[in-house]
């Protein structure tokens, strides 16, 4: 079977999203050979190297880039394809919701069982996003409705805000800014901080990045972020309701008192007029309201 099939270009774009063979194998639930002989294979076929090798993992060559930007478009339509079908197939209204990072924000009984009251006959489906793009994809159709965290471009979309939160820098436990009860953007502006991805939303760096210059690593996750906050000793940014759910011997967790405060959202397409959206949209916020309010303690976190 060619590479260049399907399963090829995902495994060849997960290795290229992690920059090392071995992570993308455990991503991916497989050994690494097979993985490493699959990517050999691809870069026979096209004649080319896509990976330069290294010590520290594998960076994408100029080919690499270009195949990299293409795939995603093929497995992207790709999907689409799939989830049309499975439309016509089984006459079933599809609602794909899109959520950055962990689910817990969808993993809610009385959002579903409101759904399912006011649209019984739709099927939800979930993806779950990374740092690449706060709108996983929203504005091209690649899914319905989002659920994500601001600032990020609203253009052409409709946001609906649900909750608001602090903005906390994740610090090595050791480093000299975890002395100190809060920050400000001044402090962290020119530190060893994380990279997001190249291409993402300007609004979004502009925010989440703790220094333009992200000297340090290139993450896609909050795991990747405090990874690299705890191995290599980066500043990252999360918001305030994280911070129990992510609490990290060895790291420390500071206010940025002068940075604006983020909002989980809903967002949607201005001109879908889709009921399951709106279904979901109210279904979402309405239990929320019901449910307790989170709580956000005046403590300084470590």
């Amino acid at each position: 079977m060619s590479a260049m099939d399907l399963r090829g270009l995902r495994y060849f774009v997960t290795v290229a999203e992690e920059g090392n063979v071995s992570r993308a194998a455990r991503r991916l639930h497989m050994s690494q050979p097979p993985l490493s002989q699959r990517i050999r294979e691809l870069e026979t076929e096209l004649g080319c190297e896509l990976f330069v090798r290294g010590p520290k993992g594998m960076r994408l060559t100029p080919a690499g880039d270009v195949l990299l930007e293409e795939a995603k478009m093929l497995l992207a339509g790709a999907d689409r394809a799939k989830e049309r079908v499975v439309r016509q197939v089984t006459g079933a209204r599809l609602l794909r919701v899109g959520v950055l990072g962990p689910g817990e924000a969808t993993l809610s009984r009385p959002v579903a069982q409101a759904f399912a009251r006011s649209r019984p006959e739709a099927v939800v489906s979930l993806r779950q996003g990374d740092l690449t793009d706060p709108t996983m994809g929203l504005a091209a159709g690649a899914i319905d409705v989002a659920i994500t965290w601001t600032p990020f471009d609203v253009t052409g979309l409709a946001v609906r805000a649900i909750q608001e939160d602090r903005c906390f820098a994740a610090v090595s436990a050791d480093s000299p800014l975890a002395g100190r009860r809060a920050l400000t953007r001044g402090d962290i502006d020119h530190s060893d901080s994380i990279r997001l991805p190249a291409g993402v939303d300007a609004i979004w760096r502009a925010h989440w990045q703790p220094s333009l210059s992200g000297g340090g690593p290139e993450v896609h996750s909050l795991d990747e972020c405090l990874h690299a906050v705890l191995w290599q000793h980066s500043i990252a940014l999360v918001p305030e309701s994280a911070l129990r759910r992510h609490a990290v011997e060895g790291i420390a967790y500071r206010l940025v008192a002068d940075l604006p405060p983020t909002r989980l959202v809903l967002a949607w397409r201005r001109d879908d007029r889709s009921p399951l959206v709106t279904a979901y949209v109210e279904a979402f916020s309405t239990a929320r309201k019901r449910g307790p309010a989170p709580r956000h303690d005046r403590v300084v976190y470590t």
